[in-house]
């Protein structure tokens, strides 16, 4: 389900119960604080999750950097990322961010500019390969359904016009437009505000070509950013759904998405130690995660998602 549709309700949602919201809310955000320790030298893994309307993209993250951990990777090579919660969000999801908060105390806003300033601090460190995992809402445009002229005459209109992730910790939750337009004509630039496949691969063209790169986006029309990252040297990776096509599980309840929950499974029986994320026979796990998806999305009764292999465009002779 589109995320700009479910505005109206969520916003209605919102204003019934943020007087009423209980005080165990404000405990949940004091004590999971934002990071604001500076970026580990040996930072190259980057676990991102966007959303903050459910606890699931959270969970994926939590679940990757043990992983991880578990297979050799050490603490200052891993970055993490989450969005805090809203308060109609925590409600739902109590249970499920109460057991989740140790694990994210220790992770950086889920916000565009911040992330991309890491990755760049990233690629002048020149690792020994880089991983990206976003875990969010997607869009295929983060114009509104119903756009108001005075918006799509403006300017830097074209910055809402694209593929884009959620990144919830952003300003207007990192996808409301008017919020977003406002901070970009006070100057910020498009690429701290907008997650977009232009954004993303500008980040991974400022490492070494030879450096190996793995992206793996588990949101709605994540496929939009194929185009992108084929131009990005040494490149592979997964997205969750082709460009016009939804993913499933961004709900409340679910520990965590379909795709991810599957994803991070097979993850884990392929990985060795230490973990050599770029060494992965790539194209085989595509295929099997693919099935795996597939099988699961029918059982369900919902259309394909078709997830998508990320890689980079062959060289021309």
């Amino acid at each position: 389900m589109s995320l700009l549709r479910a505005l109206p309700a969520i916003g209605l949602a919102l204003a019934l119960t943020g007087c009423g919201a209980p005080l165990a809310y404000s405990r949940f955000v004091a004590e999971t604080p934002y990071s604001t320790a500076p970026l580990p030298a040996r930072a190259h893994v980057f676990l991102i999750a966007g959303g903050s309307d459910v606890a699931n993209f959270a969970a994926e993250v939590a679940a990757q950097r043990e992983l991880l951990r578990t297979r050799g990777v050490q603490a200052d090579e891993i970055a993490c990322y989450w969005a805090q919660p809203t308060r109609e969000a925590f409600r739902r999801d109590r249970a499920q961010y109460r057991r989740l908060a140790a694990a994210l105390v220790d992770c950086y806003p889920a916000a565009t500019a911040i992330v991309r300033e890491h990755l760049a601090r990233a690629a002048a460190s020149e690792p020994p390969f880089l991983y990206v995992y976003v875990s969010t809402h997607g869009l295929s445009s983060l114009l509104p359904p119903d756009v108001p002229k005075d918006l799509l005459e403006a300017p830097d209109a074209a910055m809402l016009d694209q593929y884009a992730l959620q990144l919830a910790a952003g300003p207007g939750r990192g996808f409301h437009p008017a919020f977003l337009m406002a901070a970009r004509r006070a100057g910020a630039p498009t690429d701290d505000l907008v997650f977009s496949p232009g954004m993303l691969a500008r980040a991974l063209q400022a490492l070494p070509a030879a450096t190996p790169k793995v992206v793996v986006l588990q949101a709605c029309h994540a496929g939009g950013f194929a185009p992108a990252l084929a131009q990005v040297p040494g490149l592979v990776g997964l997205a969750a759904a082709r460009h016009d096509r939804t993913s499933f599980g961004c709900d409340p309840g679910p520990d965590m998405t379909i795709f991810g929950a599957i994803y991070i499974r097979l993850l884990e029986r392929r990985l060795g130690e230490p973990a050599a994320l770029p060494s992965l026979d790539w194209h085989a796990l595509y295929k099997q995660l693919q099935a795996e998806v597939t099988r699961a999305e029918a059982a369900q009764g919902a259309t394909p998602s078709l997830p998508v292999l990320l890689e980079s465009a062959a060289p021309e002779p």
